[in-house]
């Protein structure tokens, strides 16, 4: 039965210069793919993988359609917008968001995030700026691969001439590979030879073929084998010349090349607008796009040296019981292995000059002086997130207005800062539908690798609790149940350090608490972050504290409207940050000691064996899939072919008769054919439920078997009669393809 189907379906849309053209065309479309996917220039390089293929593919079927260039080139570019801007942007709601309801937010949120980071990168060009951002860099990639891809298969098909097609995808093959610098693309480059080699083979026999059959010439199909051996003769030799052409040395014309003036300043100014795209050699683990570090290993044996190590010292007013964290920076993606940073943009302040920040409801300004002293570290350190400092900074920001770090020039520094610091019953009273698209969307973002059971245990803590801070607290309040420890083992490597660490290892230290707490955060929608720093120390008599190595420290932070991004402590070492009393005007002292809330948590988990088993939804979802393909293919238009549209219609008539039981012996004239197919369909329309199909289908029926005579016997082919046959097969074929259905159903 499979076997017939394949058989059936490798025929029915077999392509008219056959399988071998369109699959050695996708073999020199996925050459490029493979390249771009294997250099890894942007975290959404895969994009290729996808708008390739897809723009080879729907340009064939334009190519065979009666489309003037202009509309199908507007289709192609419509659609390869489309495609890349959905990919680059995941805008395609996973399946299980459509069955609960959310797909339409999930949009809105994706959506929000892609025109953030596409305003971020404008905005950076605009002002002269550096960019990071890679988003920009993947839509270019997708969609020009789309458009590669699609004029080659529109010059193959259409033109004629696919030499001319693939000498695009050759030269962007040749130039990944330069600018890359990797050797191991040699294999793609010389396989893309032989590729374009027995395609200009196989397409020059397959036209020569149709030219043939159109003059009624014979011909031997032994021909076919012959030239494809010999094509394959010269595809060894190419070959063999592309391993040997890269031993040749070049060094001198690319250096002459590099060493002009207006190619180093075009550099420099990709350089600023791409600054994020991936470098070959690879770049660190916490760089934009790394792929991140977790546990950092430095936190690990209470060594004496990192109580002895003294990193800074600095004094901050007022003081204020919350301020407990010296913010470094926040990291927004977390990997499966660690967290990484987002990819960013840089802008340069003056001294005095105001970071734009958004303002927010129970914020604290505070000012600090500190004095780095352990190395040339330029990153700046302050209590919350900075907004002034006395000393011109670079800024890093994920889109508009989200502050990443901040850099600048030397090693002491005045700041102002905020923080938020309100009160339990005032962060109570924030809702989540208050959010900003952009932020819910990036900061409830998780990898599909997390076991389930993380996040079965996510929504067992906070399911109790209606308000987004209750369940943040929850989270909080569970994990400092969890046992303290700097002598804990790191994870395995295939394993997710936040489900080793809340079933297997439950013990640890800041790392794995704010880790877990943020995915167990953003698996129940709560927006959610990694902090780095130092915990603040107690100052002495002068007001200055002393930070040491081992004060080195991660923590979450949780974003509530109106109020901003809140700090936590889920570190069972360490207090927690939040009064439940209303906070004190800013300068009014310390606030009082904390009086935690009673919470009924669930204990920790006893540890198991990680859950990896899939959803049954997906061994239902192909089927739902194939099942709408094969409708689809049945009720779409029928195509047209390239010439004598008057036997093709016949053709498929004479198909169709034999799927609704009507034998068609190759002696039997067209007059018999018809006389016996209309007295079956005579006894059909007798039957009610056929009765108004078979009355639309016999008087085509009669016209066509007309019109083929006529085509046979007649030495003109007036481009009316084409014109009318393919219209009166179209007007049959869904009533054919219906009835043969409705008699499968109902056993007629």
């Amino acid at each position: 039965m499979v076997a017939r189907a394949f058989q059936w379906a490798w025929h029915r849309y077999r392509p008219a210069e056959g399988w071998l053209s369109l699959g050695l065309l996708l073999a020199a479309v996925a050459c490029l793919a493979t390249s771009v996917v294997t250099v890894e220039w942007t975290p959404e390089a895969g994009v290729v993988a996808i708008t390739a293929p897809l723009g080879l593919l729907l340009a064939t079927v334009l190519a065979k359609r009666p489309l003037r260039p202009l509309p199908a080139w507007l289709l192609l570019l419509g659609y390869g917008l489309a495609v890349t801007t959905l990919h680059v942007g995941r805008l395609l709601p996973p399946v299980t968001t459509l069955f609960e309801g959310t797909g339409g937010a999930y949009f809105r949120q994706q959506w929000a995030v892609l025109v953030d980071r596409f305003a971020g990168w404008v905005l950076a060009i605009a002002r002269g700026g550096r960019s990071q951002e890679t988003i920009v860099f993947a839509f270019g990639l997708g969609l020009m691969a789309w458009l590669l891809s699609a004029y080659a298969g529109w010059i193959t098909y259409r033109r004629h001439r696919p030499l001319v097609a693939l000498t695009p995808l050759g030269l962007a093959l040749a130039a990944n590979a330069y600018f890359s610098g990797d050797e191991n693309l040699v294999w793609l480059a010389a396989f893309f030879v032989g590729c374009a080699t027995l395609l200009a083979a196989a397409m020059h026999y397959a036209n020569m073929e149709v030219a043939w059959r159109e003059r009624g010439v014979d011909y031997s199909r032994e021909i076919r084998l012959e030239l494809l051996a010999a094509a394959g003769a010269v595809a060894l030799a190419l070959l063999s010349i592309s391993f040997i052409l890269p031993t040749i040395r070049l060094d001198v014309v690319a250096r002459t090349f590099q060493e002009m003036e207006a190619v180093q300043q075009a550099e420099e100014a990709l350089e600023r607008a791409f600054g994020g795209v991936r470098q070959p050699r690879g770049g660190p683990d916490f760089a934009p796009g790394g792929a991140g570090i977790l546990p950092r290993s430095f936190l690990l044996g209470d060594a004496p040296e990192l109580y002895e190590t003294l990193m800074m010292t600095a004094t901050v007013r007022p003081q204020h019981r919350a301020a407990t964290h010296w913010r470094a920076a926040s990291y927004g993606v977390y990997t499966g292995r660690g967290w990484a940073l987002s990819e960013e943009r840089e802008e340069a302040f003056a001294a005095g000059e105001s970071l734009p920040l958004p303002t927010h409801q129970g914020q604290t300004t505070f000012t600090q002086t500190v004095r780095w002293l352990y190395d040339e570290r330029t990153i700046r350190y302050t209590i919350g997130l900075p907004v002034r400092f006395e000393e011109p900074v670079t800024a890093n920001w994920r889109g508009l207005d989200d502050l990443s770090r901040v850099y600048g020039e030397g090693t002491a520094y005045t700041a102002a800062s905020r923080l938020t610091t309100a009160g339990a019953e005032e962060l109570r009273q924030a809702t989540a539908g208050d959010l900003p698209s952009a932020t819910a969307s990036r900061y409830t973002n998780l990898p599909e690798g997390i076991p389930a059971r993380v996040h079965d245990l996510a929504r067992e803590i906070t399911g109790p609790h209606g308000s987004p801070f209750d369940q943040a607290r929850a989270l909080e309040a569970f994990l400092r149940q969890y046992p303290y420890s700097l002598e804990v083992e790191a994870p395995p490597d295939d394993r997710d350090p936040v489900d080793f660490f809340l079933f297997e290892l439950q013990r640890g230290y800041c790392d794995y608490y704010a880790s877990a707490m943020v995915v167990m955060a953003r698996s129940v929608g709560l927006p959610a972050r990694l902090a780095t720093g130092y915990l603040t120390q107690a100052a002495d008599d002068d007001g200055v504290q002393r930070i040491f190595q081992i004060n080195a420290h991660a923590w979450p932070e949780v974003y509530f409207a109106d109020y901003g991004w809140v700090e936590f402590e889920p570190t069972a070492a360490f207090s927690t940050t939040i009064s439940t009393e209303p906070t004190r005007p800013a300068g009014g002292g310390e606030v009082g000691p904390e009086e935690e809330s009673p919470m009924m948590l669930p204990p920790p988990p006893p540890a198991t064996a990680p859950d990896d088993g899939l959803s049954p939804l997906w061994a239902v979802l192909p089927m739902v899939l194939i099942v709408a393909l094969w409708i689809w293919w049945h009720l779409r238009p029928a195509r047209r072919p390239p010439s004598d549209a008057v036997l093709w219609a016949y053709g498929h008539l004479l198909r169709a008769a034999r799927r609704l039981g009507q034998p068609t012996p190759p002696s039997q004239t067209p007059a018999e054919f018809t006389s016996s197919f209309l007295a079956q369909l005579a006894q059909w329309e007798s039957h009610p439920r056929l009765a108004q199909i078979v009355s639309g289908v016999r008087p085509g029926v009669e016209r066509l078997t007309a019109l083929f005579i006529a085509r046979q016997y007649s030495p003109e082919r007036s481009a009316a009669a084409r014109a009318e046959a393919v219209r009166l097969w179209r007007q049959m074929a869904r009533r054919l393809w219906l009835l043969r259905l409705i008699r499968l159903l109902f056993r007629i």
